[in-house]
Order: C-alpha cells, then structure tokens, then sequence
C-alpha cells in the first residue's frame, strides 16, 4: 500500500528537476538576449583564457563566427591583443581579481576602444565599444582650444576678458607685457585700475547685454602710472549661466603720432602750394574742381570761388583726360603734356601739365591732381623754330623734311588708277646771277621764283627747296596713265613760262629758265627715294639737252646711275691706296679775329679723275656703308695732324670733324674717339664733333645717352648747318649740344616780321642762354662779318675768312 508513495516523490523530483531546468534554459535566453542588444560588444574567457562566451559584436569585431570560437583559447581567435596594452590589462584584472578599464588603439584596423575588464569566479568578463569618433571629437576640441589659445596669446593687440563684476580673469600676454603686470598679477586686476578715470554707465552694460558691440576711446593706465591712448572694441558674452565681458585694446600712441605728423605735413604741404608759382588744381571724376591755389587764380584770371565748383571745362579749353585713365596699377601720372588754359579775359595760354590720378580700391577713377607751368613764351618759339625746321628760312617754302612728310603722305593716300607726279627743278643761270651780282641778289632772284612756283600751283600740289637752286614739286595727277602724264606736263609747261619771264636784279632784269626732270607715282617708281633719284636723273638729262625744258624719266635715262656705279667701284679700294687727303678752312673768333680752330674736310684725288668734291662720293659712301671706315680715317687723321699743329706752334687749336648719321649709329662710336684721341695724343677739348640734325633725331633716346659719353670724355658737340633741317627747341634742351653751326640763309634774309639782325640777335641769346656758343658758315662780304659780330655771334668760317686749305698751307696760315 506504501509502495507507490516512492515513486511519486521522485516523479516530484523530477518535475521540479525540469522546472528547474526549464527556468534555466530561459534565463540563459533571457540572459544571451541582453548580452546581444547591449550597445557594447561582449566575450567571456575562463581561467585558462578560452573563449566561453561571446555576443556577435564581439565576434564581428575579430571578424569571426560565434560558434568558431567557442572553446578556443583567446590569443588564438584574436592573435593582435598580444603585446596590447588591451592584453594587459585583461591580465591584470584576472589576477589582481579587480576590474580594469583601458582605452587603446586597435591594430589591425586602427579604431579606437574602450574596454572594461571584470574578474568572475570563473574567469573574465570583457566589455567594449568603438569610441573612434569620440577620440576624433575630443581631440578636434582639443586642437580648436589650442588654437584659441595661442590666438589669445599670440595676437598683436592686448586681450582682456573680466566677469561680470569686471575683475580680469584672462589676460594674453601682449596685455601683460604692454601693462607691465605679470600674469599673476593681472589676473583678479579691476579693469577700473587701468583705466584713467573712464567710467562704465549702465547704459553700456545694457547694451552689452542686449548683444551690441561697442568701440571706445579710452585712455589707458600702465603699472608704473604712465599712460597712453587706447581704442577698446568691448563685447559681451556667456559661458554656462556666466556673464563675461571682452576688451580688445590697441594702443593708439603711433597712430595718433602718425595723425599729428600727417596735419603737420598737410598744412606743409598746402603753404608749399600756396606760394609755389605753378598753377595748382584739384577735381574729381566728373571734373569738377575741389581746390586751386593762388598761383592759378592769377594765371587764369579767375578768383577762387568761381573755379571752385565748376568744371575743368571753363578753365581748359583742351585737356588730355585720355592720358588719365588708370592703367593696370589703378593709377596713371601725366608727366610733361600740354594743355591750352582759356583766361577769364578770353585769350587763351599754353601750359605744362604735370599730374596725377587717385583711384578707389576698385580702380574706379577719384580725383584728378595737375601742376600747370605757362609756356606759352615757349611755345610761340617753338613754332618759330617748327616753321623754321619744315621751312626754308629764305623762300619760306616748305624744306626737305616737310617734303618727306607730305610726299609720303600722298603715295599712302593715292588711288588705284591715279598717279603723282615728283619735279625737279633746277635754275638754269643761277650761278652766273649768283658770280655776276653777289649772294645777296641771287637770293632775291630765289624768293622771286618761289613766289612765282606758288602762284601757279594748286592748292592741293606742293613745292619745296631743297637748297641752293633746287626745287620740288609735288602734283596728284588724276585719270590714268596718259591723262596723268599730260597733267604733269601742263604743269611742267606753266612752271617753264613763269620762269622765262624776266626777273629785276638789282638795275637788271635777268631771264633763268630751268631744268625739270618728271617722276611719275607708280609707272616710274614706287618709293619716295626712287622718285627723287628717277626725278633728279630726268632733270640731268634736260639740262644736259640744252636746259628750260622738262623731261619725263625714262629707263634709258640709267646711263648716269651706271657711271655712278663706276664712281662707287672706284671709291671702294681709294682708301686702302690713300687716295684721300684732308683739307682744312679756319675759323675765326669774332671778338679778337684770331684763327682758333678749323674744319676737316676731305678730298678724294682720283687717279683718272682727278679732285673729285666731296658731294659726288659722299652720298655714295653713305648708301654703302662706306661712310664708316672712311669717317674713321677722317676722324684719326684730322687728331694725328692737329696735334702736330698743336705741338709745332705751342697754343690751343680745335679741329671740328664730321660725322655722318651712319657712323653715330655705330655702337662702338664713342669707342673710336676715345682710341682716336688716345692714339693721336690730343686732349679732348681740341676735338669737336659736327653731326646733322638728321642723325640727332632718329633715335633721340640713344642719340642723347651716346652724345653724353662723348662729352664726358670732354669732347665738344656741334650743330651742323643749323636751320636748314629738323631745328628744334625741343630736342636742343635734351641733348648736350655746345655749338650752333648756322647756315648763311638763316642769318641774311628779313621775313618781313622780324629783321634778320633781330632774329639772329634773339636766337644767339637764346643759345647763349643754353650754353651754346654760335658759328656762322658762309661768311663771304665785309657786311655779313659786321652783321655777325653786332649780333654777338662767336665765331666764323667762309671764303672771306679763308677757303679749305691743304695743311701745308694751313700752316703757313697759321705762322702768318
């Protein structure tokens, strides 16, 4: 009856056994559940490190599955712990029995961890998580406050920041340093006690707080008691539930200086351009004038109050606004351009105008700045010697450089199927006037064929001197070629009947003629030079055909070109056979009428042909170049002979040598004198160089820098034929010019305006005045000689003073 009561216990048993079990596997669950959605990644080792647990973070983190590693030692699934700080700590905790925690740096794949180590009963439970961003966040704060602090420190101005109750609590050490305090200090300092007696109002706090900036003046107070000016820019901000407040304080002591001495250069510079006696204006983009000084009232007319506000209209009546527009440096400077000021009475006045631009920081034009000088004496000189540079200061007719101008102007400008015609003339009798009458008659018998050359050409058509007896004339011809050439024919054939009429001489009526030789624009040739030489060819061959007559070119007319040819042929070997020599005519000193110099010329003996003048090679050596050994030879001659003058009769004498464009244009020029002098033993100031307007002006920059050097050497520098080419005031005041070699027709004729005494006088004061002495070529009669010594004139040379001598002769002239 009692059996059963057993076997019912253990059924019991039994049952709770599973209960129990049951309640377990659920636990586990309820327990591998949590471990799994914790944030952290999870493992579990027994004391001998194998592997008892771990959640798939942990395993995904060794990139492993859970089951794999199950039962394996730790090292094993995650061989990289080794060596670890991880490991170690691991290790401690198992055997201090205390938990660890650590933060280290993964190796395999560079992330940072945080781990935290529990020692059980059983072994180790480790807990750990990804903190990668957390460190890149920290250590971003970090560097961000790093920087801030070396801002702070680091920045030019002082920096202070106080709390509410404006004790400082942050100093930088510009601060410190520019206070006199230590950091220590400073810190816990009232801002009130380096302040002189500025007071903080309510109102400013309140509008500290209700978020303005403020920027103060404010004189602040070192540690030793000295002060300075300060400009303070104070803000208000809040860390936490904190007021703070910031003062940024920059001392105000250099620039209040640079204020004062900027006011005293100001006022300066306005007494500077109060009494300075150039005109002094100021305007604005529109051109409105701002400001002007006495000197321009007075040389206007106008009083300042009227030329302030108005326009730089009413006061120019042409300015160069062009030459202001700024350039790529946001400014442009006018230096030396004129401009024509428009006087309150209605005349007008040249003047200089140098000035300047003032832009924004967008290149956006501001103000305009000028000095004006009046040149208005200046300029009406100028135009004097402009006309005398385009002009023939006998006839008035336009001169050689004009001529090129024009002509040239003319070919640009010609039509297709038109035509220009280019006439040389030549008079036929006037040298026999000239030998018959005097110079002086034969120069009335030049003005009068000019007038007569004007009088019948159109207004379109142009004659020009070239010199002596020869003319130009320059005709457009329209229709085609044959029409054309009868226009130019008419006009050939009018020019002959106004020179056929007679011409009263003194008591004499005399008959000319002329040569003409016809060039036509393009049938003949189609530059400017061509023109003349086919035009000058033409007009030998009707003066060798029995003069007053014209001739058109025509290609058979080459002959004379060829006998130049063998004239060119001939010049070339004649220097190696010493075939030149050197000819010499003296000048005089006007005032004691003693020979103190004289002027090479040279002379070619040909062996067939005998004396050839210097006109008929000359040329040619220019075209050929062969003007450059040959001005060598020249050049070192004219200084081995001088200083045997010099040394045979024991006084100073200066030899005056020419040079030609060519030669000037050498590179090596300057070089040559120097071992022409040198060689020759002669002192500097014995030699003097003629050049020619032409070579002065083709490159006046390395004309002016080369003529420098040679009188630097002390070598002196002359004008040749003055007032027959390019004269002009302009480039004499550029280049260091000592001596005017004045033509004979620049001094002989009256104009009508002026007497040729009265010019002559002006112009040798004025070049006196630029420290150029005068020398007059030509001088033939007694009369001229007195002309040239009541103007003041320095010196002389012509057939009545001497004619070019050989130097044997010369110095027989000069021992007499």
């Amino acid at each position: 009856m009692n059996a059963p009561a057993p076997i019912a216990l253990a059924a019991n048993a039994q049952l709770r056994i599973d209960d129990a079990l049951e309640e377990l596997k659920r636990s586990r669950e309820r327990m591998d559940a949590m471990l799994e959605n914790i944030g952290d990644a999870f493992f579990a080792v027994d004391r001998d490190w194998r592997i008892i647990y771990a959640n798939r973070k942990a395993a995904s983190f060794v990139d492993i599955e859970i089951g794999d590693a199950l039962g394996l030692p730790l090292l094993e699934v995650a061989p990289a712990l080794e060596g670890s700080s991880l490991m170690d700590c691991y290790r401690q905790a198992m055997a201090s029995g205390q938990p660890g925690i650590v933060e280290a740096c993964w190796g395999p794949t560079g992330e940072w961890v945080e781990a935290r180590a529990y020692p059980t009963p059983d072994g180790l439970s480790v807990y750990f998580h990804n903190i990668t961003e957390k460190r890149r966040a920290t250590e971003a704060v970090r560097k961000s406050e790093q920087r801030f602090r070396n801002l702070f420190q680091q920045a030019g101005d002082s920096i202070l920041i106080t709390d509410r109750e404006l004790r400082i609590i942050a100093a930088n050490g510009r601060a410190c340093a520019h206070f006199g305090y230590r950091e220590d200090e400073m810190i816990g300092l009232s801002a009130r006690a380096i302040d002189s007696g500025f007071t903080y109002g309510p109102h400013l706090l309140d509008s500290l707080r209700q978020g303005r900036t403020h920027l103060l003046r404010i004189t602040k107070r070192r540690k030793d008691g000295s002060t300075f000016p300060a400009e303070v820019h104070v803000s208000r901000f809040e860390d936490g539930d904190q007021e703070f407040f910031q003062a940024i304080i920059r001392d105000l002591t250099e620039r209040e200086e640079a204020e004062r001495q900027l006011r005293d250069s100001e006022q300066r510079f306005r007494e500077v351009i109060e009494m300075t006696p150039a005109g002094y204006v100021v305007a604005n983009a529109e051109g409105r004038i701002l400001d002007v000084n006495p000197a321009l009232c007075a040389l206007s007319g106008y009083p300042r109050e009227t030329l302030v506000g108005s326009r730089l209209a009413r006061l120019f009546e042409t300015f160069p606004w062009d030459e202001f527009e700024p350039g790529q440096q946001g400014h442009a400077t006018v230096q030396g351009f004129d401009a024509v000021l428009r006087h309150a009475a209605g005349h007008t006045l040249h003047v200089l105008l140098n000035g300047s631009t003032r832009c924004d920081a967008d290149g956006r034009l501001e103000s305009i700045t000028g000095l004006l000088t009046d040149i208005t004496g200046r300029k009406q000189a100028e135009s004097r010697l402009q006309e005398l540079a385009t002009h023939d200061t006998l006839t008035g007719l336009p001169n050689r450089a004009l001529l090129h101008d024009r002509l040239q102007h003319m070919l640009a400008n010609c039509a297709p199927g038109q035509a220009v015609a280019v006439m040389f003339l030549d008079l036929d009798r006037f040298k026999e006037v000239n030998d018959s009458f005097g110079h002086d008659h034969g120069d009335v018998l030049l003005c009068e064929v000019a007038a007569r050359l004007r009088r019948i050409l159109r207004p379109a058509d142009m004659v020009a001197r070239l010199g002596g007896d020869e003319f130009v004339v320059v005709a457009a011809c329209t229709g085609g070629a044959a029409d054309a050439g009868r226009a130019a024919a008419r006009i050939a054939a009018k020019l002959l009947e106004a020179l056929t009429l007679p011409v009263a001489v003194g008591s004499q009526d005399v008959v000319v003629g002329a040569s003409i030789g016809i060039s036509m624009y393009p049938r003949d040739a189609a530059t400017r030079e061509l023109l003349f030489q086919t035009a000058d060819t033409a007009m030998y061959r009707a003066k060798a055909e029995g003069r007053n007559r014209y001739r058109f070119f025509e290609p058979e007319m080459t002959v004379a070109a060829r006998a130049r040819m063998a004239l060119e042929l001939s010049l070339r070997p004649a220097l190696a056979r010493e075939e030149f020599e050197l000819h010499y005519q003296p000048r005089v000193d006007l005032r004691s009428m003693a020979v103190v110099g004289m002027e090479a010329l040279i002379r070619w003996r040909h062996p067939q042909q005998g004396m050839v003048p210097p006109q008929q090679f000359i040329g040619i050596a220019e075209e050929t170049g062969l003007i450059n050994p040959i001005g060598r030879w020249v050049l070192r001659e004219a200084c081995r002979q001088t200083r045997r003058l010099v040394d045979e009769f024991d006084r100073p004498i200066r030899v005056s040598v020419n040079v030609s464009a060519r030669q000037l244009a050498q590179p090596g020029f300057v070089a040559e004198v120097r071992e022409a002098l040198a060689d020759a033993g002669l002192a500097p100031s014995s030699l003097e160089l003629e050049l020619t307007e032409s070579a002065l002006i083709e490159d006046l920059q390395r004309t002016a820098a080369m003529l420098a050097e040679l009188q630097a050497l002390g070598v002196k520098l002359a004008v040749d034929d003055f007032g027959t080419g390019y004269s002009g005031l302009a480039y004499l005041r550029r280049l260091p010019i000592d001596v005017l070699k004045l033509d004979r027709s620049f001094v002989l004729q009256d104009d009508g305006r002026i007497s040729a005494f009265d010019f002559v006088k002006a112009f040798v004061d004025m070049a006196h005045a630029l420290q150029m002495s005068v020398v007059a070529e030509g001088v033939e009669t007694a009369e001229v000689l007195d002309f040239l010594r009541a103007a003041s004139c320095d010196e002389a040379q012509g057939y009545l003073l001497g004619r070019p001598l050989p130097l044997a002769d010369l110095r027989a002239l000069l021992q007499g």
